[in-house]
Formats: structure tokens, C-alpha cells, sequence
């Protein structure tokens, strides 16, 4: 931080403003080696997202799977033709609503899927390795009071 943090913004706080960026800073970094994890896989960090849901909750809608993710609608599409060209989903009419689609993924998608989470949790593991699992248990409670900070009411 400048010497002159608290001459140009005398109400902020130097901790917060190192604490945020060393936080923006290593969520890049952990983006960053996932993607470069999955890139032999041929998935996206999105599109591994997708088929976790789809596993785990069963065929779904790209609507119900965009609020899910938490993304727009066209963003899913995208994902999902993406999957869909590798065969890693496949699409059809939803029997509960026929202009609307229902997308599940196939087994070449859980076989990618299993490989996924066994490469991204590892890493994951060892990542985390440097602290306890006390302070884990620390870390992701101060993380999410954070969140809850920031979120939009």
C-alpha cells in the first residue's frame, strides 16, 4: 500500500483494502489452475459446474440450471452446446413444458465428470494442505461472513 493511503482516503481501512485484494488475487489464481487442470479434459470450469448439477439433481432445464449457476440463460446455452458437441450432454423436448428443453448429461459426461472432481479435489487438497483443519473450519466461516457482507439484500 502507498505511504499516503490514508492521505488520499482518510475513512478507509489498509487491512480491508489488502485483505480484498489478496482475496480478488487468489481467486484468479485458483481460476487460473483450474482452468489449466480441465483444459486436458476438454471442460470448461462452467461447463464442469453443469454437469455436477446434472449428476447430482438429475436432468434439468438450461432456465432452472441458469439460476442455479447463477448466470444468464444465454451463458448456459452456450455451455450446454458446448457439452453437447463433445457428447458430454444431450438435450430433448421437456415432457413438462414442449417448448422448453431439458438437458442430462450422458455417460461419457459422468465419465469426464468422475475425472474432474478426482483431479480438481485433489489439487484442491493439496492446495488447502497449508493450513489445519481448524483453520479451515476459520477460514470459510470468516469467508462467509464476508459474503453475507456483500451480499445484495
Amino acid at each position: 500500500m502507498p505511504d499516503d493511503f490514508y492521505d488520499q482516503t482518510p475513512d478507509a481501512n489498509i487491512l480491508a483494502t489488502e485483505a480484498v485484494m489478496n482475496t480478488i488475487r487468489t481467486a484468479d489464481m485458483l481460476f487460473d489452475q483450474i482452468g489449466r487442470l480441465l483444459r486436458p479434459l476438454n471442460v470448461s470450469a462452467a461447463g464442469g459446474l453443469v454437469l455436477g448439477l446434472l449428476r447430482d439433481h438429475g436432468p434439468m432445464s438450461p432456465s432452472v440450471l441458469s439460476d442455479r449457476l447463477i448466470v444468464t440463460r444465454a451463458t448456459v446455452t452456450g455451455v450446454l452446446d458446448s457439452l453437447e458437441r463433445r457428447g458430454f450432454v444431450r438435450r430433448s423436448a421437456n415432457p413438462a413444458d414442449r417448448r422448453g428443453q431439458i438437458a442430462e448429461i450422458t455417460p461419457a459426461g459422468r465419465q469426464v465428470l468422475q475425472e474432474l472432481r478426482t483431479l480438481i479435489h485433489g489439487n484442491e487438497k493439496a492446495w488447502a494442505s497449508v493450513l489445519t483443519d481448524a483453520e479451515l473450519r476459520t477460514y470459510i466461516g470468516l469467508l462467509h461472513r464476508i459474503q453475507d457482507a456483500v451480499a445484495p439484500e
